[in-house]
């Protein structure tokens, strides 16, 4: 069992006699004991931020020296692969082979994608002015930034935010969720064994939403709050971030639709979208949750997803094989089997799976067939194994539900007929498509959500971008003042 502590000002501490277990999803042994920092603990490492990022050695440092820290944890991440993917499966249940490969990773592939960026970050300049006027915008990191970590990806997404906002000298307080301290807790060990950051740079709380998330979100040290998570707990953030203009992103729920035409490559398309749809028990905001497929191919393509569904390893994460383990804790085991309940009880039947486990945190994959179009199923995230079948005559009628919910996180579109996959493709009303894949991301692209699946961007120059505050540099080398020779000259206005 790992026995967490708070990370601030560069030390290791314990905010308090008060202490919280993670524990495992699948045999339900204690992980790890961290400690519950209430408002004081907070102010204690939003002021260590603070005082870190108005010192400047960080934020004044050149974009090559900041690359090289991120890149040494990259290193070091990298060596530990196999440690932090069997602590994450034991942790929050995903399997160790998705932990390991796609998860972990993946967050050091971005690590050095961040960088390269902080070499990157560059300002811009007129041209368009009198050649007298040197006018130009140049970039500052935003300050102090809350970075709110969720327990599906707990390293990787913990990198995202990280990543980006270290990369262009912004200080950072990272608070993991309750689920996983553990498996975020591990990049700041790294970064200590290391030193890689002044003391106050980077700074770890744990704790739940509440007291220690609205204590953090509501601090007046903190400048942009960068959270994943629950559309409901983004609605909050943002409220809270609003009575003193702080800056927000936010990634919340998805309810990923994948339109499949009749002359889709069927095989590829049946393999993506049985992995889209029960990746570690389909807990990812991109998950492939809803199948829309056209009339000619329907029965064909529920019986190819239920065949390969049959065929996908359940059972212990820590098993090499094991492609879907348990839900992540019992109050999403609960959620998840409350969705399933309902639909079944407003008609939908299960093609397959359809009835909940035993007294454990796993749900087998579930396949269902004939949910009401504007039913909870269909229309909210669930974040669990559950896939709704719906079907269409024509174009008009698969935008129609693929666009009828209201979130706008991610879809796909299969099709062979490449026009009509990009018509699709601009029409979908969500922020990432996929055409004839699936599950794709990179650290070159952004990523990020419209409408109840948030604001902002991930990723890419423009997820780097989200951590930098403009200010606008105008240099006048004229002889004398340009109103007073405009209005006392009577010369055409110049600016």
């Amino acid at each position: 069992m790992r026995e967490l502590r708070n990370h601030v000002g560069g030390r290791w501490v314990i905010p308090g006699d008060e202490l919280f277990e993670s524990t495992s999803p699948s045999t339900g042994e204690v992980v790890a004991t961290a400690p519950v920092t209430f408002a004081d603990g907070v102010d204690e490492a939003a002021k260590a931020a603070r005082a870190a990022f108005e010192d400047g050695s960080w934020r004044r440092a050149r974009g090559s020296d900041r690359g090289a820290a991120l890149l040494a944890l990259a290193d070091a991440l990298e060596e530990r692969e196999a440690e932090v993917g069997e602590l994450m499966a034991r942790e929050m249940g995903k399997p160790v082979r998705i932990a390991r490969g796609r998860e972990v990773a993946g967050a050091v592939d971005r690590l050095r994608y961040f960088a390269g960026a902080a070499r990157l970050v560059s300002g811009r300049f007129t041209g368009a002015s009198v050649e007298e006027l040197w006018d130009m915008e140049v970039p500052e990191p935003v300050g102090v930034c809350a970075l709110i970590v969720p327990w599906n990806d707990p390293v990787d997404l913990a990198v995202r935010k990280m990543g980006a906002a270290l990369a262009v000298g912004c200080s950072v307080v990272v608070k993991p969720s309750e689920v996983t301290p553990a498996s975020t807790a591990v990049l700041f060990e790294i970064a200590d064994e290391l030193d890689l950051f002044p003391p106050g740079v980077i700074n770890l709380i744990h704790g739940p939403g509440n007291p220690t998330g609205e204590a953090l979100v509501g601090h007046l040290d903190v400048d942009k709050v960068s959270f994943t998570g629950s559309t409901g707990t983004g609605r909050r953030i943002m409220e809270v971030a609003s009575r003193r203009l702080a800056r927000v992103s936010l990634e919340c729920g998805g309810k990923a639709p994948a339109v499949v035409f009749a002359d889709a490559d069927l095989d590829r398309c049946l393999d993506a979208l049985t992995y889209g749809a029960f990746m570690y028990a389909g807990q990812s905001c991109t998950a492939c949750t809803r199948l829309i497929v056209e009339d000619a191919v329907h029965d064909r393509v529920v019986e190819g997803i239920v065949r390969r569904s049959r065929d996908l390893a359940m059972g212990d994460p820590l098993e090499e094989a094991t492609f879907v383990g348990p839900m992540a804790s019992r109050e999403q085991y609960d959620r998840a089997v409350g969705f399933l309940e309902l639909g079944l009880s407003e008609g939908a039947t299960a093609a397959l799976g359809g009835e909940p486990g035993g007294d454990d945190l796993y749900l087998a994959p579930t396949v269902l067939l004939d949910v009401p179009h504007a039913g909870k199923v269909a229309t909210e995230e669930i974040f669990g194994p559950i896939l709704a079948v719906h079907r269409f005559s024509d174009e008009a009628e698969a935008l129609a539900l693929a666009n009828g919910t209201r979130y706008g996180l991610a879809g796909s579109v299969w099709s062979q007929d490449i026009s009509r996959a990009l018509r699709i493709a601009r029409r979908l009303d969500v922020a990432d498509v996929w055409v004839n894949t699936h599950y794709v991301r990179q650290a070159e692209t952004s990523f990020g959500g419209r409408h109840l699946s948030g604001i902002g961007r991930e990723l890419g120059m423009a997820g780097v971008e989200e951590y930098l505050s403009w200010k606008r540099v105008c240099i006048d080398t004229r002889s004398s003042y340009h109103l007073k020779d405009w209005f006392e000259g009577g010369e055409g206005f110049r600016g």
